[in-house]
């Protein structure tokens, strides 16, 4: 069993607090990080509080920029990719980031985006041919149908690695058990080795998403997920662990 952590604010992530609760306990994160430098200087920051997190790179762009990866970007945004070569790296391929969130806003931007094919989506195509060579990545996205997914500029590839997103907080409640359904009848049997994420643990990048009320809702989707044999577990994300007490930390840990 394996478990990885996002990190989307490094800067709000209590690493003193987290360190001493690991002990000698290995974690792998991924931090977001609008550079190469910016990677590196919190890779060292980190490691002065504990040498057994490992350390990778999520890019991310300026939100004028679009904030995650798609085809939706400009070539020169995409091109950023390039000073990663060579890292372990997680790729979000979403579009261009909304001015602000809520449930049904999010449904219409998903919905206006999924029809259509953006210019650039070969050119990030190819980017990704050409980094993984020399870069192991992983690529994350919506639990959506390939054929959407590639529009935006996803591709299938053996030597890739997927997470795919199963944040249940973000689903009402009515309509939670069909969400699960969807996962379990017809989206996990398509990608059996795919990383899964959950949460939300704490908020993202638009602040006011809803997260879990409690651990216990946590623990649910994990023995949900872990039934149904997913084999990687994602946890979004590692500074609302740090701030919502060492509970959180060890339900993650306890997965075997």
């Amino acid at each position: 069993m394996k478990r990885v952590y996002w990190c989307e604010f490094p800067e709000k992530c209590n690493w003193k607090k987290l360190s001493e609760w690991l002990k000698h306990e290995k974690i792998i994160v991924y931090i977001a990080c609008s550079s190469r430098k910016n990677y590196e200087q919190w890779k060292k920051k980190i490691h002065n509080f504990n040498e057994n997190i490992e350390v990778n790179a999520w890019p991310v762009l300026p939100k004028s920029e679009g904030y995650w990866y798609s085809g939706f970007c400009t070539k020169e945004a995409i091109d950023t990719l390039d000073q990663y070569r060579g890292l372990k790296i997680k790729i979000d391929i979403e579009p261009t980031i909304p001015k602000r969130y809520n449930f049904l806003s999010g449904l219409t931007w998903i919905g206006k985006h999924a029809l259509q094919e953006p210019d650039n989506t070969p050119y990030l195509k190819k980017k990704i041919k050409s980094l993984m060579r020399d870069t192991e990545i992983i690529l994350s996205t919506f639990p959506l149908q390939e054929h959407i997914l590639k529009r935006w500029g996803w591709i299938k590839e053996e030597n890739l690695n997927y997470n795919f997103m199963f944040y249940s907080t973000f689903i009402p409640l009515p309509f939670r058990k069909l969400y699960k359904h969807y996962f379990k009848r017809h989206f996990l049997p398509r990608h059996k080795n795919a990383y899964i994420a959950v949460g939300l643990i704490g908020h993202g990048v638009f602040g006011n998403e809803p997260i879990y009320k409690n651990v216990k809702q946590m623990k649910n989707d994990i023995q949900f997920l872990r039934k149904e044999g997913v084999e990687t577990l994602v946890f979004f994300n590692l500074e609302g662990i740090s701030q919502r007490g060492e509970e959180w930390l060890y339900t993650s840990l306890e997965i075997a």
